[in-house]
């Protein structure tokens, strides 16, 4: 059994840290001296993931961390394949690592869901909804990066085994009438002070 608290802390502490070394084209960005933030919004998603996705995350990090690997920076890279195909086909793709072709097939699976699940969101919770990330691609080419986009650059620096464990975990709450996209909401509104997030929305 893991301690999910003291794993989500180490987590959210490597990934800080790696945050921090990550190399912005038009330089250090506001959001890289906002720990506080930044501490709010992993929070609110790992809170809401499995025990064994916790504890397979974790040890990845760990190991990507001890090789040297800086999966934000990664992160950020692969969402450039979406924003800015040719910046990224020339000077951030032949320095990244191969993914998987299964890995590819598992993150379609689990972002169609998250798309349907902020896609509900938007209408139920209009008002938290226009404060956050725009749902589809379509919307990146406006400046802004898309909650589909974020997610594909984010699952696609995960390993094959967390992708599958994920993929499990999203049919499994959709089989239970759950949004994950609510619950991380849920989260992320109580530990900014909100009561839930009915209250947060009747309050935005």
């Amino acid at each position: 059994m893991i301690n999910k608290q003291l794993s989500i802390s180490e987590i959210i502490s490597i990934e800080w840290d790696m945050f921090q070394q990550v190399q912005n084209i038009g330089g250090r960005a506001e959001c890289q001296d906002d720990p506080e933030t930044f501490q709010i919004m992993r929070r609110s998603q790992y809170e809401n993931w499995s025990d064994a996705m916790i504890e397979s995350y974790l040890d990845y990090l760990r190991q990507c961390r001890d090789r040297g690997r800086n999966l934000v920076t990664e992160k950020y890279a692969r969402m450039m394949e979406y924003t800015d195909t040719r910046y990224y086909d020339e000077y951030l793709a032949p320095a990244l690592p191969t993914v998987p072709n299964i890995n590819y097939r598992l993150v379609n699976q689990i972002v169609e869901q998250q798309i349907a699940w902020e896609q509900d969101f938007v209408v139920k919770y209009p008002r938290l909804a226009a404060r956050s990330r725009p749902v589809t691609s379509e919307a990146d080419a406006d400046g802004f990066t898309s909650v589909e986009t974020y997610a594909r650059g984010e699952l696609l620096t995960y390993p094959t085994a967390l992708l599958q464990l994920y993929l499990d975990y999203v049919k499994e709450l959709k089989a239970e009438g759950k949004s994950l996209s609510v619950m991380i909401e849920d989260t992320m509104v109580r530990l900014y002070g909100y009561n839930s997030i009915e209250d947060a929305e009747a309050q935005a």
